[in-house]
C-alpha cells in the first residue's frame, strides 16, 4: 500500500507540472511574452515527461492495466514531434526574377518587399520602379556552396532570448562565417546578367538600390531597420553588396528582432530587391490610418528634402500633413517645420548629406496636388490590401511620384491598463475579489450550477456560476456570457477550458454563489476584476479586438498547432464509454483520465487488501468503535506499538474528520448480551430481515501526512471518506461515499434523501442512486477542505442513528434543518 501510495503522490505532483506548463504555454499565446522555438522545445520535452510519469504511475498504481494510455501517449507526443519537426522548405526557384513576374503570392520565393512591390505594380497599376529580386533559392544556393546550410542553425542554437549575453558572441562568429563564404559564380553571372536586362528595360545604366527583402519581411512583420540597404550603388558592386545584406541577417539587433518576433532558426531566407536609385528631390512615408485614430478618414504624410532615409531614420523632423479622403486632397491640418539638412545621391555612386537650399528649409515639400496623389494612392492600397499600409514614397526631379514600398501597418491595440483597478463608481458592485484568468467583458442572467443538470438548459447569454471548477462546463462554455466560481485554481483544467473558448472568467471569488441570485442581471468585467449590478452598457460596447502581431510569425503558429494537441478536452463525463484510453486525443485528455482513475485506484482499498498487507495497528479512542489503522508514513506519531491514541495521530484529514466524528453524542458501549455494536443502529428483527448479512463492526483507516481513506462501518451503514489536504490547492479532494445500510426501504430511501440534501447544501458534487451515494469536492484551500471533513464526522454518525426516526417525511424536513442549527450554525 505504501508503494501504491507513493505512485499516487507522484501521479499528482506530476499532474500539477502538466497543468502548470499547459496555462504557461497558452498564456503565450496572448501576445504578451516574449518566446522563441527553444521555449517550445523545452516545454514539450517537459511535457513529455511529466505526462509519462503520469501514465507510469498509473499503471503501477492498476497493476498494469492501462497499458493502452501508453499506446495514445505515444500516439499524441509523435503527432506534436512532427508539428515540431515540420520545416517550411525554400521553393526551387530561378536565382532572380524580373519584378515585373511578380506578386504577393511569391512571398516565400523572393520575400515580403520584393513581392509586395510586384504586387503594387502588376496587379494594383500603381507606379513603381523597375527592377528585380535575387530569390531566397539563390540564398539556399549560396549557403549549400559554402557548406552552411546546418552550419548556422546549429551557431543560432547556442542562445535564446533568456540568455542575450551570448547574443553579441554568437553574431561575431556568424558575421565572420558570411564574409569569407564565396557567392557562387552561377549566382553572380544571374545577377549581372538581370542587371544587363534592367538596362534594356530602363533604357538607361543606372545605378542602383538593393535593399533587403527577407521572408517575412514587410508582410506580417515589418523588420524595419533591421537588414541593411545600399543606396545609390554602381553595377560593380551588387554582388559584394549582395553578400553584406546576406550578413546583415545575423547582426545582433537583427538576431534579437527575428527571436523576438517568433521565427524559427530554420525559417530565415533573405531575398534581395534590386531597382533603379530615384534622383528624388523629396521623399517620405505615409500612413493610410493614423495609428492612434484609426477611425479617423484621413491619411498621414511625411515629408523631407532628398532621399527618404532621413524621414524613415528620425534624423530631422519631416513636414507632417493629415489629408482627408473625403473630399479627396484636404488638407485636415499640417506642420511644416524647418529641414536643414537632406541627403542626395552622388555622380559617381553612394550619398551624401548637404545643406537644404535656404529657399526650401521652411517651405512644404509638397504641393496641394501631390497630397492629393497620395491620398488617392493611400485609399487605392487599403481597399486592396484590406488593412491599414506603411507606404514609401519619392518624388522625382521630374516631379513624377513614385512608390518603393507598402507593407501592413502595425495598428497597436487598446489594452487593458496594468496598477490600479478600475471600477465605476455610479453602479453597484457587487463583487471586486478573486483571480481573473480569462479577460474580457460579459453581461447576462446568474445562472447557479449546483449538479449536472443544472447545464442541461442552460441558457445562452448566462453568466454561469458555481461554488467549484468543473471541466464539465466545457458543454456550455461557447454560450456562456462569464464564468465566476467561489474556489478553483488558475491552473486548473476549467482554467484552461475558459481561456480556449474566451470566456471572460474569475475565480476564487470566494461569496460568488452567496452573493449572486439566480435570474440577477449582472455585468462580468473580467477586466478590472469587478461584478456590477444589472448590464452595464459601456462596458459592453464594441472594443477593438485584440490583435496579435505575432500571429502569422512561425514560431507562433508552431505553438498554436502543438496545443491543439494538448489543451483540448474531450473527455468530459466519466460515466460515458468514450472515457477510456483509446479515447485519449490530447495530452489534457491523458490528463484527465488518469486523475480520475487514480483516485478510483486509491479508493479501491478494502478491509480485505488491508489485511493482506500485513499487521494493522489499533485505534484506541475510548468509544464504541473498533477502528485499524495503516500509517503510509507521517500519519503517526513514531513510538507506537499496538494501539495508539487519538492525540498520536498526525494526519491532517483524519484529526480534522475525527474532530467531527467525536463531537456527536455516541451511543453508550455495547449492553451486555448484545453481540455486537450493529444492534445499536438495527433495532427489531424486521429491519435484520430487510438488509443482508450485518457488516462487522471493524472499520480501517490509511493515513499519511495529507492522506486519509476511511472506510467507516457501523452495523448495517458503510461509509467511506477519501481526502487529501495539502497547501498545494490542485491536489486537495475530499471523495464521501455512503451506501446500505439496515432498515425497511422506506427508511432507507428517506435517510438518503437526507443524506442529499445536506450535500447538496454543502455544494457538492454529487450522484445518487437509490440508497447510494457518491460526492465529491476538490481544490479548495486547506482550511476549507478541513472545515469541510469536520461536518462529513458529524454527518457519518449523525445519519446512523436516525434509522428509528425517521418514519415520516416531514421528519426527513425536521432533521435536515436541525443538523444545520445544531452542527453548522446556519438555518436550512
Amino acid at each position: 500500500m505504501a508503494e501504491k501510495y507513493a505512485h499516487f503522490q507522484r501521479l499528482l505532483a506530476a499532474n500539477n507540472a502538466v497543468l502548470a506548463l499547459m496555462s504557461d504555454m497558452e498564456e503565450k499565446l496572448s501576445g504578451d511574452f516574449l518566446f522563441d522555438l527553444q521555449y517550445i522545445r523545452a516545454s514539450v520535452s517537459q511535457l513529455a515527461e511529466e505526462t509519462g510519469a503520469i501514465v507510469n504511475a498509473l499503471n503501477a498504481m492498476g497493476d498494469h492495466r492501462y497499458e493502452g494510455l501508453i499506446h495514445s501517449f505515444r500516439q499524441i507526443m509523435g503527432e506534436v514531434e512532427d508539428v515540431l519537426n515540420r520545416r517550411r522548405e525554400i521553393p526551387v526557384a530561378p536565382l532572380v526574377i524580373p519584378f515585373k513576374a511578380l506578386n504577393l503570392e511569391m512571398a516565400e520565393t523572393v520575400g515580403g518587399k520584393s513581392a509586395n512591390l510586384g504586387e503594387v505594380s502588376n496587379r494594383v497599376g500603381l507606379p513603381a520602379p523597375a527592377g528585380f529580386a535575387i530569390s531566397t533559392y539563390a540564398y539556399k544556393l549560396f549557403l549549400d556552396y559554402n557548406q552552411l546550410t546546418t552550419r548556422i542553425p546549429e551557431l543560432l542554437g547556442f542562445w535564446s532570448l533568456e540568455d542575450l549575453d551570448s547574443l553579441a558572441e554568437v553574431s561575431e562568429k556568424l558575421k565572420v562565417i558570411i564574409n569569407q563564404a564565396q557567392v557562387p559564380p552561377e549566382l553572380e553571372a544571374a545577377i549581372q546578367e538581370a542587371y544587363e536586362e534592367l538596362c534594356l528595360q530602363v533604357q538607361d545604366r543606372p545605378f542602383v538600390a538593393m535593399r533587403s527583402s527577407a521572408v517575412g519581411e514587410d508582410l506580417t512583420l515589418t523588420f524595419a531597420g533591421q537588414y541593411a540597404s545600399y543606396l545609390n550603388l554602381a553595377p560593380t558592386e551588387l554582388v559584394r553588396r549582395y553578400k553584406d545584406i546576406v550578413a546583415s541577417m545575423f547582426t545582433p539587433r537583427a538576431l534579437f528582432y527575428y527571436k523576438n518576433k517568433g521565427f524559427k532558426e530554420e525559417e530565415m531566407a533573405m531575398g534581395v530587391a534590386v531597382q533603379p536609385m530615384i534622383n528624388a528631390k523629396a521623399s517620405g512615408v505615409l500612413f493610410t490610418r493614423q495609428p492612434e485614430a484609426v477611425d479617423q478618414d484621413a491619411v498621414l504624410i511625411n515629408a523631407v528634402w532628398g532621399l527618404g532615409k532621413y524621414a524613415v531614420g528620425g534624423v530631422i523632423n519631416p513636414d507632417h500633413y493629415l489629408v482627408s479622403y473625403h473630399p479627396p486632397g484636404r488638407v485636415i491640418e499640417q506642420s511644416i517645420p524647418a529641414k536643414e539638412v537632406m541627403l542626395i545621391n552622388l555622380p559617381q555612386g553612394g550619398v551624401r548629406e548637404v545643406p537644404v537650399p535656404p529657399e526650401k528649409v521652411h517651405s512644404p515639400c509638397l504641393t496641394p496636388g501631390h497630397l492629393k496623389q497620395l491620398a488617392e494612392w493611400a485609399a487605392t492600397l487599403e481597399a486592396h490590401y484590406q488593412r491599414p499600409q506603411d507606404v514609401e514614397w519619392a518624388l522625382d526631379l521630374e516631379d513624377r511620384l513614385w512608390l518603393l514600398q507598402s507593407r501592413p501597418l502595425q495598428v497597436p491595440v487598446k489594452r487593458v491598463i496594468q496598477g490600479k483597478p478600475r471600477t465605476l463608481k455610479q453602479y453597484r458592485v457587487l463583487l471586486d475579489q478573486g483571480n481573473v484568468v480569462c479577460r474580457g467583458v460579459g453581461a447576462g442572467p446568474v445562472v447557479i450550477v449546483r449538479r449536472d443538470d443544472d447545464l442541461r438548459n442552460f441558457p445562452s447569454g448566462g453568466v454561469l456560476v458555481a461554488r467549484n471548477t468543473s471541466p464539465k462546463y466545457v458543454t456550455v462554455m461557447p454560450q456562456a456570457a462569464a464564468i465566476i466560481t467561489d474556489a478553483g485554481s488558475p491552473t486548473g483544467h476549467m482554467a484552461l477550458l475558459a481561456r480556449e473558448f474566451q470566456v471572460p472568467t474569475i475565480l476564487n471569488t470566494g461569496i460568488a454563489t452567496q452573493v449572486l441570485q439566480p435570474g440577477q442581471e449582472v455585468t462580468v468585467d473580467a477586466n478590472y476584476n469587478n461584478v456590477y449590478e444589472g448590464v452595464i452598457a459601456e462596458l459592453l460596447e464594441p472594443q477593438a479586438a485584440k490583435k496579435d502581431v505575432l500571429a502569422d510569425s512561425p514560431v507562433f503558429q508552431t505553438l498554436k498547432a502543438v496545443l491543439r494537441k494538448v489543451i483540448p478536452l474531450n473527455l468530459i463525463n466519466p460515466q460515458s464509454d468514450t472515457f477510456a484510453p483509446e479515447g485519449c486525443r490530447t495530452i489534457h485528455d491523458i490528463v484527465r483520465f488518469s486523475h480520475e482513475f487514480s483516485m478510483r485506484e486509491m479508493f479501491k482499498l478494502t478491509e480485505n487488501e488491508v489485511q493482506r498487507r500485513g499487521e494493522v495497528v489499533d485505534l484506541d479512542s475510548g468509544l464504541p468503535f473498533k477502528v485499524c489503522i495503516l500509517d503510509l508514513g507521517g500519519g503517526v506519531k513514531r513510538g507506537w506499538k499496538r494501539k495508539v491514541r487519538p492525540e498520536q495521530i498526525t494526519s491532517i484529514p483524519f484529526k480534522a474528520f475525527w474532530q467531527g466524528l467525536t463531537t456527536m453524542r455516541w451511543p453508550q458501549a455495547k449492553p451486555a448480551g448484545v453481540p455486537s455494536l450493529s444492534s445499536v443502529f438495527v433495532k427489531s428483527e424486521e429491519e435484520v430481515a430487510q438488509g443482508a448479512d450485518p457488516y462487522r463492526d471493524q472499520s480501517y483507516v490509511v493515513l499519511s501526512e495529507n492522506y486519509m481513506n476511511f472506510s467507516i462501518r457501523l452495523g448495517y451503514h458503510l461509509s467511506s471518506v477519501e481526502a487529501y489536504v495539502s497547501d498545494q490547492i490542485n491536489d486537495n479532494y475530499i471523495t464521501f461515499t455512503f451506501r446500505g445500510g439496515g432498515s425497511t426501504p422506506e427508511r432507507r430511501e428517506r435517510r438518503a434523501r437526507l443524506i442529499e440534501a445536506i450535500i447538496d447544501r454543502m455544494d457538492l458534487n454529487y450522484q445518487r442512486q437509490g440508497d447510494t451515494i457518491e460526492a465529491r469536492l476538490g481544490k479548495y484551500p486547506p482550511e476549507e477542505m478541513k472545515q469541510r471533513l469536520v461536518l462529513f464526522g458529524k454527518l457519518t454518525l449523525y445519519t446512523k442513528q436516525l434509522d428509528m426516526v425517521l418514519f415520516s417525511e416531514g421528519i426527513v424536513d425536521w432533521y435536515i434543518k436541525d443538523f444545520f442549527r445544531e452542527h453548522v450554525g446556519v438555518r436550512a
